[in-house]
């Protein structure tokens, strides 16, 4: 599918829901829950970007391009980075992987294996962390949401995610090492808000969303333990509900699918749309 036959949106004026999602660790599901909550709201009639900043590629990879990397016709966040282009010329339409054919309302700026080199990338510029702040004012203002999807660390590619959102989204297992990975995370936040508050970063998290947890206590007690801490923990702002651990999320990732579109009625896909109807995405 050609990516020149459409057209972004343009600047309306719309408030722009910019939202985080990010842990303390890797591997917390932080690019399943984004490719789903981005296919779920296009198909709410929501207008959606996503932004991922992994090295790893893999909400790219859910949303219709294997390796950005590999086609010399596409830009990268990192090549906007480096100049190439600018954000708004990096949009790519999201696009179904079997069939080739684009998701409506769903736009994207493509990852790049080459996001390891961020940090030398900027390293003699003065307020390196507002990096992704200074770049998406491009967009604002013409999509209703914008997930920015982090890599499993809290290196300056999350943290400049984290001074641009306007909603921060932990994500978490009910593992853990995840859940620890919230307590780390709490303390970048509160770090970066001491120089970034000005701007109105966050001073905290707005949402906690559990991934692969248990149905009850006799499918392990420790994870249904863990998870019982951290909703004892946050309260009100774990979102309901949990997403269960369901096999249709690594095949869905191997047929590089959202799981709300490779399996909707699977456990996790409902879930999932679940968690973003709690999130306000779509009604």
């Amino acid at each position: 599918m050609s990516t020149e036959t459409l057209t972004p949106p343009s600047d309306t004026g719309l408030k722009t829901r910019v939202l985080t999602l990010v842990s303390g660790s890797a591997g917390a599901g932080k690019s399943t829950l984004a490719a789903a909550l981005a296919e779920q709201a296009a198909a709410h009639g929501r207008t959606v970007c996503v932004i991922g900043l992994d090295r790893q590629r893999d909400v790219s990879r859910l949303l219709g391009y294997d390796d950005p990397d590999a086609d010399e016709n596409l830009l990268t966040l990192i090549d906007v980075i480096d100049g190439v282009g600018t954000l708004d010329e990096a949009l790519v339409p999201g696009r179904h992987s079997k069939t080739g054919e684009p998701i409506p309302n769903l736009w994207l700026v493509l990852e790049s294996s080459r996001l390891d080199t961020l940090t030398v990338k900027l390293a003699g510029v003065t307020a390196r962390e507002m990096w992704l702040h200074q770049l998406l004012p491009q967009l604002l203002g013409r999509f209703d949401v914008i997930l920015l999807d982090c890599p499993g660390n809290l290196d300056l590619g999350t943290q400049g995610a984290l001074i641009a959102g306007t909603e921060i989204v932990g994500c978490t297992k009910s593992q853990e090492k995840e859940a620890r990975g919230l307590t780390a995370l709490e303390d970048k936040i509160a770090h970066l808000n001491k120089s970034f508050r000005f701007m109105g970063m966050r001073d905290g998290l707005d949402w906690i969303v559990i991934g692969e947890g248990v149905s009850d206590v006799r499918q392990g007690k420790v994870y249904f333990d863990i998870e019982q801490q951290v909703r004892d923990a946050y309260g009100d702002l774990v979102v309901q509900p949990t997403i269960r651990d369901d096999v249709k999320v690594p095949e869905a990732y191997s047929a590089s699918l959202p799981v709300t579109l490779y399996k909707p009625k699977s456990d996790a896909a409902t879930a999932l749309v679940q968690v973003g109807k709690a999130m306000k995405l779509y009604t």
